[in-house]
């Protein structure tokens, strides 16, 4: 894991897109750090100005450092880092101008929409000695953090592990301009609610994904990106697990629309709705039962709804002012990139395919 030099308190951090995400998770987060004293936001860019007011309504921000076009902001030489949440398919070029400013990147997923784009960041990144890690906030929950513990501790040579994640899409987003639904944007169930489920269920099985089948398609809305997808993948250790997403079918009163479980031969262990709750199988009894997760010790009321957020961002600025590794390397980002274009071709082709090929 490679190491950075510590970067001096406060870090002064500019928000390249202000959006619902960054005004519902990430600030949150960003007012405990800076109540912790160890980041100062100081500048924003979003081309909408309601965007740029809503987030000076919860940190105030010089109307002078309120930016439209983010390279304005750039240009700046006071920024230490950025945080980009934008649309998909803006992600890859706005790191890429960030990093070759010498401003280090924290980026919301997926880092870019092709792997090409994907390792032009990763070279820039590694080529100025800057660190460059992606949200996935969905491993930093208290539910994620008592399971990986339990999983180290309890759960050797997992076999077999499922994730599924049914979000029935309702009338008011399913218009076809919303950027999520488009292609050209990066939009779709695979690489926007399935790309937090690979992820989860890769670090569950606690080894890398090696092989790829699956189909994606359209089947539900009249958009040009996918509404289902269906994975089967082969780890290295030579475990198997599935993913299933939909943007179109609901599980339905009584089961988990979202969830995450691995087993061993003995054993098995469940995230419920995306850290709702933990529960684990004993094959003694054939029982599921209630794990109890204490609650990280900095939430506050505020971000609870979005305590992963909350732990990535804890855990990842503690990492930058302390010069110690990244919680979510650059590497681990393009790897769940490459299972989501493995996929892809795997459905296209109608075959299995390797990673390491891809």
């Amino acid at each position: 894991m490679r190491m950075y030099s510590p970067i001096k308190t406060p870090i002064r951090i500019g928000l390249i897109g202000c959006g619902g995400i960054v005004q519902q998770a990430h600030l949150p987060a960003l007012r405990i750090l800076s109540d912790m004293a160890l980041v100062h936001v100081t500048a924003l860019a979003d081309p909408m100005i309601s965007n740029l007011n809503a987030i000076d309504n919860q940190i105030s921000v010089p109307q002078k450092h309120h930016y439209t076009d983010y390279r304005q902001m750039l240009d700046r030489s006071d920024l230490d880092l950025v945080i980009i949440a934008t649309p998909h398919h803006l992600h890859a070029q706005q790191s890429i101008e960030a990093l070759s400013a010498q401003v280090s990147v924290i980026c919301e997923k997926p880092m870019a929409t092709n792997l090409d784009d994907a390792d032009q960041i990763l070279s820039i990144a590694d080529k100025n000695g800057l660190p460059y890690t992606v949200v996935h906030n969905f491993l930093f929950s208290s539910v994620s953090r008592r399971a990986m513990r339990l999983l180290e501790e309890d759960f050797e040579d997992r076999v077999f592990g499922r994730s599924k994640s049914l979000f029935a899409k309702p009338a008011s987003a399913t218009d076809t301009a919303f950027w999520r639904n488009q292609y050209s944007a990066g939009g779709g169930a695979l690489a926007d609610t399935c790309y937090h489920e690979i992820y989860l269920l890769e670090n569950m099985i606690g080894s890398p994904v090696r092989y790829v089948e699956g189909r994606v398609k359209t089947a539900f809305f009249n958009f040009d990106v996918d509404d289902i997808a269906l994975l089967l993948l082969e780890h290295e250790n030579g475990a198997v697990s599935t993913v299933m997403t939909s943007w179109g079918a609901s599980s339905g009163q009584g089961d988990a629309t979202n969830m995450c479980e691995v087993h061993t031969q003995g054993d098995g262990l469940r995230i419920v709705s995306r850290g709702q709750s933990l529960h684990r199988f004993c094959r003694s009894d054939h029982q599921w039962k209630e794990v109890q997760v204490p609650d990280l010790p900095y939430l506050t009321k505020s971000s609870r709804s979005f305590e992963g957020h909350t732990g990535y961002f804890v855990e990842t600025i503690q990492a930058l002012v302390n010069g110690n590794g990244l919680p979510i390397t650059g590497q681990k980002a393009r790897q769940n990139l490459a299972i989501i274009e493995g996929v892809r071709k795997a459905s296209s082709e109608r075959k299995c395919v390797d990673l390491q090929r891809v």
